[in-house]
């Protein structure tokens, strides 16, 4: 079908669209290349917030695990810091009755000196919420929303702020890696370069074992 390119304004069948919104349309990739500095300031997707809200009962479509983008939300957390004043914001927008940590998981990039971190709703499958698939990948059987933000180990500064695409890369990246396999690879680079230890040859490995608590 064809569609007017963001760029040219040339009205034609489209060759590439944006991967964040998937809603702008281009004729060519030259022409989604050189819109994107302006385009990247308004995209719902390269907009950073501290926390995404990842739903489990998004209406998509498609299978949860292909419209991953469709499932996340941004929700900026006013209180970001600490474990405590996050849970209680999280309790009081989203009417959570408790809510702890489910589940952590490394990005796409090879970063080891923070990570992603996910709140859950206490009690999500005994109050029959819904099965979270996209939230499996990374961190185990999980039911009802969770909230995703970046954290990190004690002692390394960590980027508070990210993009939904951001978000979207490394949950993509874990329907072909092990969330297990990849954050202790991750563990024993962080603590190698930490410490000199060479690690390479050891096959599993947890930092809390070393006394490198998170």
């Amino acid at each position: 079908m064809a569609t007017t390119c963001a760029a040219c304004s040339s009205f034609q069948k489209a060759k590439t669209r944006c991967s964040g919104c998937k809603e702008v349309t281009y004729c060519s990739k030259a022409c989604q290349t050189s819109h994107f500095p302006a385009h990247g300031n308004i995209c719902p997707a390269f907009q950073k917030y501290n926390c995404f809200l990842l739903h489990a009962d998004a209406q998509t479509s498609r299978p949860p695990l292909d419209e991953i983008s469709g499932q996340l939300e941004p929700f900026h957390l006013q209180n970001y810091g600490t474990e405590t004043a996050e849970i209680a914001e999280l309790k009081r927008r989203l009417g959570w009755s408790g809510a702890s940590e489910v589940g952590k998981f490394y990005d796409h990039t090879g970063s080891d000196t923070w990570y992603y971190f996910v709140y859950g709703q206490r009690g999500g499958k005994r109050e029959g919420k819904a099965r979270n698939e996209v939230a499996n990948m990374v961190c185990g059987e999980t039911h009802g929303d969770v909230a995703i933000i970046r954290s990190g180990p004690a002692g390394f500064d960590t980027p508070e702020n990210f993009t939904k695409s951001a978000l979207v890369n490394a949950l993509v990246f874990y329907k072909t890696h092990s969330r297990d396999t990849v954050f202790a690879e991750r563990e024993r680079n962080r603590f190698g370069k930490r410490t000199g230890f060479d690690l390479s040859g050891v096959s599993s490995f947890d930092a809390n074992s070393w006394n490198l608590g998170h």
